[in-house]
């Protein structure tokens, strides 16, 4: 959980400095961020992509097989980011003044902190294929140290380029991008020396028909992807269109919940590999019995969570921004989120029963479905003037939405894990009482009759 703790806290951080600078740079960075955001999301199935290839690989003691769709999904990344880096820089100002309609003043602000944003394009897609990687070995332990260092590294240049040479939003974006650098550097070298992958598969690119064949499998969640990315820009033109305030509170309030829900999202991520670890092995029982104790786990998590943004909600905003408007907008909203999130934990857990199972059509499928109920909230909001508030109950209805549908689709009997309505027994439930006794399970059954690199690769053998 704490690896995926940190990439919203370096969120908050530059929320929280940016805030320092002005009503105005908070509203223009808050859009340029989610317009990075719309961008590199959509390649987001290269995560959900590479998880299932490496983990069933690793389930078969295949650990070549590993490292080459590693390698292979490095390459198509790196090339989309590439390209995408060019088209958002490109983009950039038109974007912000025909797509958004912010005024000058603010697309003064926000558009060179897009083009520098836009650089780090790369090397975002990089890390979706590296964590991929990373849950793929039931790994969630040795991604810390490179969120760390990135996290440093951003915190330190924030304060170097914001706040003491005073470079602005300029300064912002390039502690940013310099940081998303640094980690998918790191990330690539922990996963050469985890043995999980090999430096020589990285030296000729992946045949075509192989690019192909990850995108096609993609190509399901990128639908889903983007029924969620419109829902979201609807709701953020609405915000725009409330005018200054009301953009910076939106700004406020979707880092806080970007926070909230990637600490939620280690359900997900936790529920992805270790599914996809166990029906690898041909094991839906232990399937079942991990999701079933994620979802206890996830009900008293999403509790505490929920009780605190709700008793929060009217002083939280104001660690981020000294503009009282702001924070009295932001806290309204933060008041409907706070409402809905004790159930944001069960939604992610069983998407990543999903996602680890493979199930990307239902996924593609049931968010359009979600992000239509979402959009026709969103457009009742704007009608009946609901403000703030009326925009985040359009987007906390996406997640609601998808955990009904979620839930549904494992409570068949032709569930992947047949079906989640049955009871696990009392030794299955017994052998799974923590992730960490997961781990281990997975790692012993890789060593048996493995070679020593195999061990190394596992995690239960030090290097010489």
């Amino acid at each position: 959980m704490a690896s995926v703790f940190l990439d919203p806290l370096m969120a908050l951080t530059d929320t929280a400095i940016v805030g320092r600078l002005g009503t105005l740079q908070l509203g223009a960075v808050g859009l340029s961020n989610l317009i990075f955001f719309f961008s590199t999301v959509l390649f987001s199935f290269l995560l959900a992509v590479t998880t299932p290839r490496v983990a069933s690989a690793k389930a078969r003691g295949e650990h070549d097989e590993a490292s080459i769709e590693t390698a292979h999904a490095l390459w198509l990344a790196a090339g989309l980011g590439l390209a995408l880096c060019a088209v958002l820089w490109a983009a950039a100002p038109w974007l912000m003044l025909s797509v958004f309609n912010v005024g000058p003043e603010q697309a003064a602000q926000g558009i060179p902190h897009l083009r520098i944003r836009s650089l780090a394009a790369p090397a975002t897609l990089i890390l979706f294929v590296t964590n991929g990687a990373f849950r793929g070995i039931t790994d969630t332990r040795t991604p810390l140290l490179a969120g760390f260092a990135q996290n440093s590294v951003n915190f330190a240049l924030d304060f170097v380029l914001v706040l003491w040479l005073g470079w602005g939003v300029s300064g912002s974006a390039t502690a940013v991008a310099v940081a998303f650098y640094v980690g998918a550097v790191a990330m690539g070298g922990m996963l050469v020396w985890r043995n999980a992958l090999q430096p020589r598969h990285l030296l000729s690119p992946p045949p075509a028909g192989k690019c192909l064949s990850l995108v096609k499998q993609g190509m399901p969640l990128m639908a889903c992807i983007g029924a969620v990315v419109v829902a979201i820009f609807t709701a953020t033109n609405q915000a725009t269109g409330l005018g200054p305030v009301p953009l910076a509170a939106h700004a406020v309030v979707r880092q806080i919940t970007d926070f909230c829900m990637a600490l939620m999202g280690s359900f997900s991520t936790v529920g992805q590999s270790l599914v996809a670890a166990s029906l690898g092995k041909g094991d839906a029982a232990e399937s079942r019995a991990v999701v079933q104790r994620l979802l206890q786990w996830g009900l008293g998590f999403g509790g505490l969570m929920s009780a605190g943004l709700l008793l929060g909600h009217a002083w939280v905003p104001g660690f981020f921004t000294q503009d009282a408007a702001v924070v009295d907008c932001a806290s309204s909203a933060l008041f409907v989120v706070g409402l809905t999130m004790l159930l944001a934990p069960v939604a992610t857990t069983l998407e990543g029963t999903l996602m680890g199972s493979e199930q990307y059509p239902w996924l593609g499928g049931r968010t359009l479905a979600s992000a239509a109920v979402a959009v026709g909230v969103l457009t009742l909001s704007s009608r009946c003037h609901w403000g703030l508030p009326g925009v985040w109950l359009g987007l906390v209805s996406l997640v609601a939405c998808n955990g009904l549908l979620d839930g549904w689709r494992l409570l068949q009997k032709d569930s992947p894990v047949a079906p989640l309505s049955k009871v696990a027994p009392v030794e299955d439930l017994e052998s799974v009482p923590s992730v960490e006794s997961l781990e281990k399970a997975w790692r012993r059954d890789i060593v048996g009759g493995a070679s020593k690199g195999d061990k190394i690769a596992a995690g239960v053998e030090p290097r010489d």
